[in-house]
């Protein structure tokens, strides 16, 4: 199958699209909180991108749980041949 040169999309413009997707989202976020004034049940409902933020954190402490737990659930590679 051949691609035609003017549409190849290259990974360095396919970043570039990531990027301008992500502050767009983050800047209609924080436009959305400022200007709407949503009222929240909890304290941290008023923070703005809290709830990204703790996503990004929460997800952090899974990598580092996950990793912190290789060492002690790795099995030597003939464990199940000797058991």
């Amino acid at each position: 199958m051949e691609v035609r040169e003017e549409m190849k999309i290259t990974r360095q413009a396919l970043f570039r699209l990531y990027y301008v997707s992500l502050a767009a989202s983050v800047i209609g976020g924080v436009l959305y909180h400022t200007l709407s004034n949503p009222e929240g049940h909890f304290v941290w409902d008023k923070i703005p991108a809290f709830h990204a933020l703790f996503g990004l954190v929460g997800c952090s402490v899974l990598i580092v749980v996950a990793l912190g737990l290789h060492p002690w659930l790795l099995k030597d590679e003939d464990y199940y041949e000797k058991h």
